[in-house]
Order: structure tokens, then C-alpha cells, then sequence
């Protein structure tokens, strides 16, 4: 349960190895760089100004090569789903992947994809405009005068506008001057344009006509000619802005065969990123600079050796400050480490407490089998995570995602052999030919979950005792091991026998001629419980009413651990759900097979959806509400987290993979 040891370190080196080192360093991965912790003097600034110019360049760079990539991966070849997750990103160590960025012409191919790209752009904004002024022009195309002649009208004005059809006609059948003559140009579904003409004289009378109607003017193009001739002009001209920017896409379809070189160039450019931000955290003069960081104990040997390389290079173990708190870095075997995602979900634990992960994983495991409880979900879950292991091959976060899985996948198909449910499948219900499934299952099984619903209750709450217990002696430990030796056997021993004091109860049914020393050790915890409770709650006085106050107030917590252990009745409640629900999909495919013609396809179609969504639910259902045991339950008793882990300096990579155990060759 303990964390692995973690040490701060001191790296001395000449400015002039400064890039080739922190390179060397970022493939090793072993070291976090922290902000330097030198306190007498100053950084030179006019290296931590070259330092900043440079990294902006990098991140604009970056920025231009991923716009070029988004826009070239439009014309790549489509690729199906199972491909995009089969297909595994080249391992490159870091030497080759600058080599190819060196001898290659990314730079080439980017400013192809940035030029191809604005050119795009621009007849894109182009065809946009004109194929909005041809919608405008469209109702218009009937309109027969040349469009310059409405602007050179001296004793007439014309407006033209559109409005909504009940409106319109009653614009229409207004009364109006005979100086003012409204006509209908075209009519869609919802919109009538019109124009409305009148003379000089009546333009007082024009004018109000629009205001009242709210009227808004409809701007035509001022040309000599007809509304059809200048329509026909912009769709010819739209056709051929088309054919230019079918031209460049066929271009960037040529281009975006190469698109693997900006790949390249992207992952070199987020290496050299990372290097140059982690320049910003050194203390550096003109010729010297300091590294700050931290390191496994186990890897300060490994860090020293791998730096004999360098003579203008030193390294050191220093003292940190008392402030300083440490990053962790777990310690567990592969069976333990993918159940660390659960415990990060709360927090890492912090350098002073013990790492509750060996703890956590069979009790997670276990609560997670018993909510799904059943066996054929559990097959279907492994065997999905293992394909996936096989196949995809995932590095990081994701591995130890689909290992959990995997581990989870294999408890509840255990528990689901012992006490649940195959597929919502009713055994009592098979054919003779298949009484043997019968039989073998009664040979496997505990108990029947679906039948002895008390004894599945009784297990949840017993394991729900020795979930708590486990996490009240864990802080024992932890206040033992600190000398708190008194806290831990006044104010967290007492809840064990309270926790324990059901036991010889229970005891009694399955030995009954012991009944009367069972009975002696139910009232014997139960007063260790009380009377430890009562006397040391309050040892800051030796006044008895004050001791004995407190410890009858802190006797009423009772009600809260007695609530935790009902909290795991849910174990019973989303176990038995499960296995209703598949058989109640089964059921329904029952029913739908009884169907002519279709029934069969209905049968399969609601045995694969009904199960797979039952899945779902009662999967998502069993992750969230196991958490919830740990987190609400048993983490409240011992765990406070609140820990950052270690996080190495190393190379940050989208496109390409860093080779496993790679490191710079000297």
C-alpha cells in the first residue's frame, strides 16, 4: 500500500549544452521540472526574452501546420470506423522524427495547404455572395425594365419591397391617391414583391404609406439591363468559380497525400513546445543554468549514469522546502494499476498517506460484479476489452482503461456464475434436451440471487461491514504509525466492535449450543463500543459531566455508520435489477418471435438490442454507484487525497508514438 519514494533533484549544467540536454532529458521521462527554487539571485532576462520569442514562433507555427492538417484531412481518403482504431500510429524515436522533419519538405507541403487553403476561402466567400444576390435577383427575374432606368426617373419614384400575404393584400386594397399604383412582381408560399410607383407630388403620401406598413426597401443592382440578364451573368459566374474550386480540391486531394509530413512536422513542433516552456521554470545566467525537479529514488541512479555523458553536467540530491510538497508516484503490480483511475477520479493520495489502491481493487471489483451480476454481461465485457487489448495495441490512459475493464468484465462473470443470472436465461424453463445446463448451473451456484433475495441483502450488508472495518483499521494504522496511538484506540477502535457486534448474532443460528458466550461477546463489544465512546470522546478535561456530554453526543454518530452499512443494500437492489431486466427482454423476444414472417429478424433485433442496452444502463449503473462506496463509504474513514502525481517531463506527441524504452543514444 505504500508509494514509491520520490526525491528532489538538482541539475547543474553550461548553457551551451542547454537544447541537448533538456532533449535528452525529455526522452528519458523520468524527471518533473519544477519552477527553480533559487532565491538569491535573478534569471538573465535577455535569455528568458529569446526564450519566450522563440516559443510564441513554435506555437504560431504549430497553429498554421494544424489548420493545414484539418484542412488537407478533408480530401484525405475516408476511412471506416474499425479502421480509424486498427490502424496504430508509427513509432518514432525522437532522432528520426527530427531526421524526417530535416530531410523532408514539410515546409513545402504547408505552404501549398495554406495557399490552396486562402484560396478556397476566397471563392468560397465569393460563390456565397453571389448565389445571395441571385436569391434576391430570383423573384425578380419577370421584372422587365432595365434596372438603371428606376434610378433615373425624375417625376416618379419606385419602391420596391416584399411583405407577407395577408398583409399585402390589404396594402392592396387600400384606398390610395391615384398618383400611387402598387403592382404585384412575384409571389411565393409566404412573401409577395411588389413595387410601389408614384409621382412626385404624391411622395409625402408614398412615404407614409411605407412607414405605416413598415415597409424595407429592396436594393437591385443599378445596371443596364433586366433582372434575367444580370441573374444569368452571376449563375454563369458562380459556375465558374465552381469549376476553379473543384480545380484546387483536386489539388489538395493530390496534396493531402503528403499529409504525413506535416504530421511529423506537428509532433516535432509540440516536442520542441514542451522544451521550450519548461525553460520558463530554470534559473539560468549566461553561462550557467540550474534544473529543479523531482525524480524517483529508484531512477536518481538511472539519471546519473545516463548524464556521465555530459562533463559540463552535474547532478544532486537537495533538500527541499518545508512548504515543498511532493508529487506521488504509485507503486502497484499490473492486476492493481488500472484500478488507480477509480482512486484519481477522487484524488491521488497525498506523500503522507497511503496509497489505497490494492485495497480499493478487490472490493471494486467485487461491488461492480454484484450490481451487474450476470455472467453472460461479464463474458461480453471481458472478451470486448481483451479484443480491443489485442487489436487496437493502446498505450497510456487508454490501456489501463480497457484493463479495468478486462478485470472487471472477469469479476462479474464470476460472481454471476456463483449467485446471478446467464442472459436473463430462465434454467427452470429449458427443454429436456437441456436439463444439463440446469444441473451444471445448481452444481456452480452459491445460491440464486433472484430466490434467496434475504441472502443476497445479508451479503451485501456483511460485505458492507468488512468494507467500513477495513477502512477504520487502515487509519488505525496510519495514527499508529504517526504515535497517534491514543486516537486511533479512542475514537476509531470503538466503531470496529460496533461493527462486529452483529457477528455472534449471527453466529448463534449456525451454532447454537455456543449461544450463551455468543450472546456474552454481543453485550461485551457493544460496551467496549459505549464505554470507550463515553469516557476518552473528550480528553481535553478531566470534568465527567463535560467527558461524558461529549461521548453521549458522539455515541449518536451511530446513526451514520449504521446508514453507511445500509448504503450497501444498493449492491441487492442493482444486482436483482439486472437480471429482472434481462429477463424481461427476453420475454419480449418471445413474444415478437411468435410474429409471422418477421419474427424471426424481431426475435434476434430485440435479443440484441434489449441485452446490449440493459448493458449499458446496468453497466454504467454498476461503475457509478461502486464509486460511490468507495468514495462516500470507505474513503471518508482514512483518505483525504488531495496529491498531485508525478508528472514527468517527456515528449508530447499526437501523430506518432515514442518508441517503449527509447532513449537518445550517446
Amino acid at each position: 500500500m505504500g508509494l514509491d519514494k520520490v526525491t528532489k533533484v538538482e541539475i547543474a549544467a553550461h548553457t551551451s549544452v542547454m537544447d541537448d540536454l533538456l532533449e535528452y532529458l525529455q526522452t528519458l521521462s523520468i524527471i518533473q521540472v519544477d519552477p527553480h527554487s533559487v532565491k538569491q539571485w535573478e534569471s538573465d532576462k535577455t535569455e528568458i526574452e529569446k526564450g519566450r520569442e522563440r516559443l510564441s514562433n513554435l506555437k504560431n507555427k504549430l497553429t498554421e501546420v494544424t489548420r493545414a492538417i484539418e484542412y488537407l484531412e478533408r480530401y484525405a481518403p475516408k476511412v471506416s470506423i474499425f479502421q480509424k482504431f486498427s490502424i496504430q500510429p508509427e513509432e518514432l524515436p525522437l532522432d528520426e522524427l527530427k531526421e524526417r522533419v530535416k530531410k523532408s519538405n514539410a515546409e513545402l507541403v504547408l505552404d501549398s495547404a495554406i495557399e490552396l487553403q486562402k484560396k478556397e476561402d476566397e471563392l468560397n466567400t465569393r460563390i456565397k455572395e453571389l448565389q445571395l444576390a441571385v436569391e434576391e435577383l430570383e423573384p425578380f427575374k419577370s421584372f422587365t425594365p432595365k434596372l438603371i432606368q428606376l434610378t433615373e426617373l425624375k417625376t416618379t419614384g419606385v419602391f420596391i419591397s416584399k411583405l407577407d400575404k395577408e398583409t399585402a393584400e390589404r396594402i392592396f386594397a387600400e384606398q390610395k391617391s391615384p398618383l400611387i399604383h402598387i403592382e404585384k412582381i412575384y409571389e411565393d408560399e409566404t412573401k409577395v414583391y411588389f413595387y410601389l410607383i408614384y409621382h412626385r407630388r404624391a411622395e409625402e403620401e408614398a412615404e407614409k404609406l411605407i412607414r405605416e406598413y413598415r415597409l424595407e426597401a429592396i436594393s437591385l443592382p443599378s445596371e443596364c439591363k433586366k433582372s434575367v440578364e444580370i441573374l444569368e451573368e452571376k449563375k454563369r459566374a458562380i459556375q465558374e468559380l465552381l469549376k476553379k474550386r473543384a480545380e484546387i480540391s483536386d489539388k489538395a486531394r493530390e496534396l493531402a497525400g503528403r499529409i504525413n509530413l506535416l504530421k511529423y512536422l506537428s509532433d516535432w513542433l509540440e516536442t520542441e513546445i514542451e522544451k521550450e516552456s519548461v525553460k520558463e521554470r530554470l534559473f539560468f545566467t549566461k553561462k550557467v543554468f540550474l534544473i529543479h525537479g523531482w525524480i524517483k529514488e529508484s531512477d536518481f541512479s538511472k539519471l546519473v549514469k545516463e548524464l556521465e555523458k555530459y562533463r559540463e553536467v552535474s547532478c544532486s540530491i537537495i533538500e527541499r522546502e518545508k512548504e515543498e510538497i511532493p508529487p506521488v508516484v504509485y507503486k502497484n503490480n499490473r492486476f492493481v494499476s488500472p484500478f488507480e483511475l477509480i482512486v484519481n477520479l477522487y484524488s491521488p493520495p497525498n506523500p503522507k498517506e497511503i496509497d489505497p489502491t490494492p485495497i480499493l481493487a478487490p472490493f471494486y471489483a467485487l461491488f461492480f460484479g454484484i450490481c451487474l451480476t450476470e455472467a453472460g454481461y461479464g463474458l461480453v465485457i471481458a472478451l470486448l476489452s481483451f479484443l480491443a487489448l489485442v487489436f487496437l495495441k493502446p498505450r497510456g490512459g487508454m490501456r489501463k482503461f480497457l484493463n479495468l475493464f478486462l478485470l472487471l468484465g472477469i469479476s462479474t462473470f464470476v460472481v454471476g456464475a456463483l449467485i446471478g443470472t446467464v442472459f436473463g436465461i430462465n434454467f427452470d424453463a429449458l427443454p429436456e434436451n437441456l436439463q444439463w445446463l440446469k444441473e451444471a448451473r445448481y452444481k456452480i451456484m452459491i445460491f440464486d440471487s433472484s430466490k434467496d433475495v434475504l441472502t443476497f441483502f445479508g451479503l451485501s450488508l456483511a460485505l458492507g461491514v468488512l468494507h467500513l472495518i477495513t477502512g477504520y483499521v487502515i487509519k488505525i494504522y496510519m495514527l499508529i504509525r504517526d504515535g497517534e496511538w491514543v486516537e486511533a484506540v479512542c475514537d476509531h477502535l470503538p466503531w470496529i466492535f460496533l461493527l462486529l457486534a452483529p457477528a455472534p448474532k449471527v453466529l448463534i443460528k449456525m451454532m447454537p449450543q455456543y449461544e450463551g458466550i455468543l450472546n456474552s461477546l454481543f453485550y461485551a463489544l457493544i460496551a467496549l463500543w459505549a464505554g470507550i465512546i463515553l469516557i476518552f470522546s473528550e480528553r481535553s478535561t478531566l470534568n465527567p459531566i463535560k467527558r461524558i456530554g461529549k461521548g453521549l453526543f458522539t455515541l449518536y454518530g451511530v446513526s451514520g455508520v449504521l446508514g453507511d452499512v445500509l448504503s450497501y443494500s444498493r449492491l441487492l437492489a442493482l444486482g436483482l435489477a439486472t437480471g429482472v431486466i434481462a429477463g424481461v427482454m427476453n420475454t419480449l423476444a418471445k413474444m415478437v418471435r411468435e410474429i409471422p414472417v418477421v419474427g424471426i429478424v424481431g426475435f434476434v433485433g430485440v435479443l440484441i438490442v434489449g441485452h446490449l442496452f440493459n448493458l449499458f444502463i446496468s453497466g454504467l449503473s454498476a461503475f457509478v454507484h461502486s464509486i460511490r462506496l468507495q468514495f462516500m463509504e470507505f474513503f471518508t474513514k482514512f483518505f483525504t487525497g488531495e496529491g498531485e502525481l508525478l508528472t514527468p517531463f517527456s515528449e508530447k506527441r499526437r501523430y506518432t508514438f515514442v518508441p517503449m524504452n527509447s532513449t537518445k543514444k550517446g
